[in-house]
């Protein structure tokens, strides 16, 4: 007997028009690693204020990344 287990990609975004956050989360596509950033450049609305604006990954997002291994 195995243990069976799936993959979720969990995104949290931070509106730049209200500043409010929340997440998302999606299973990666077939055939596509981890690794694969399904968000950055796609239109994405704000459920608290209605703004919408293309996603992109935060600038600081992998040097903080690195202080953590």
């Amino acid at each position: 007997m195995t243990h069976d287990f799936t993959v979720e990609v969990l995104y949290h975004f931070n509106c730049g028009n209200c500043s409010n956050w929340w997440s998302y989360a999606s299973t990666p596509p077939k055939n596509k690693t981890i690794l694969t950033w399904g968000m950055d450049g796609k239109q994405v609305h704000c459920p608290h204020c209605g703004h919408e604006s293309v996603a992109e990954i935060k600038r600081d997002f992998f040097e903080k990344s690195a202080d953590l291994s």
